[in-house]
């Protein structure tokens, strides 16, 4: 089945989402000691992309789970193809 989300069109959907995984990232690798602070900024930048896939009308259509699923492919895959590693391949 192909992906509900179309990298063109979805691109700004897919820059979020790309940006909630950097900041889990760096959630789990933060050391210092405002981590609350640190959280809160991951549930704004998740709620902020949660809020933009409702409005991208892709729930509704295909249901949170599809959307949500290709959403973290697509984001996934957008963030290997442009890696340095992979323009080294």
């Amino acid at each position: 089945m192909a992906s509900v989300i179309d990298p063109e069109r979805h691109a700004d959907l897919i820059t979020l989402q790309q940006r909630v995984h950097a900041l889990f990232d760096e959630l789990d690798a933060y050391t210092g000691e405002d981590r609350q602070g640190m959280r809160e900024r991951v549930r704004q930048a998740a709620a902020e992309k949660e809020a933009a896939l409702y409005a991208s009308g892709l729930v509704e259509e295909h249901g949170y789970f599809l959307a949500s699923q290709d959403l973290h492919k697509a984001a996934r895959a957008a963030a290997q193809h442009t890696s340095p590693a992979a323009a080294q391949d």
